[in-house]
């Protein structure tokens, strides 16, 4: 056997990551869960498929397409949830970046 041979079987291997989480198993979950705590679930479409800045909704329709003087607005728009077609609004104050309501109904 050369040097080089010898070398090379002497080289530990490397741990790939599939190995090391597979061995990390049902301990190490409970770890991370007492370290990090347990998230609560997210919400992939938000609500049906309106993606709502307030989820679940927290005023209806008519709430949110009302305005008020030239201090609030509005963003209205449709989509589509499987079968159903769903209005989306958020209600906006001008100066604040984020809504302050969001609404929507599926039919």
């Amino acid at each position: 056997m050369s040097d080089k041979e010898d070398a090379a079987a002497r080289k530990p291997r490397a741990v790939g990551r599939r190995r090391l989480l597979s061995g990390v198993g049902a301990g190490g979950l409970a770890a991370a869960v007492a370290v990090f705590g347990r998230s609560s679930p997210s919400y992939a479409a938000n609500w049906h498929c309106c993606t709502l800045v307030h989820n679940p909704p927290n005023m209806s329709l008519s709430e949110c397409k009302y305005t008020s003087g030239s201090y609030t607005y509005y963003y209205n728009w449709t989509c589509r949830d499987g079968s159903k077609t769903c209005q989306c609004c958020e209600h906006y104050i001008y100066g604040v970046s984020r809504a302050n309501g969001s609404a929507g109904s599926c039919s």
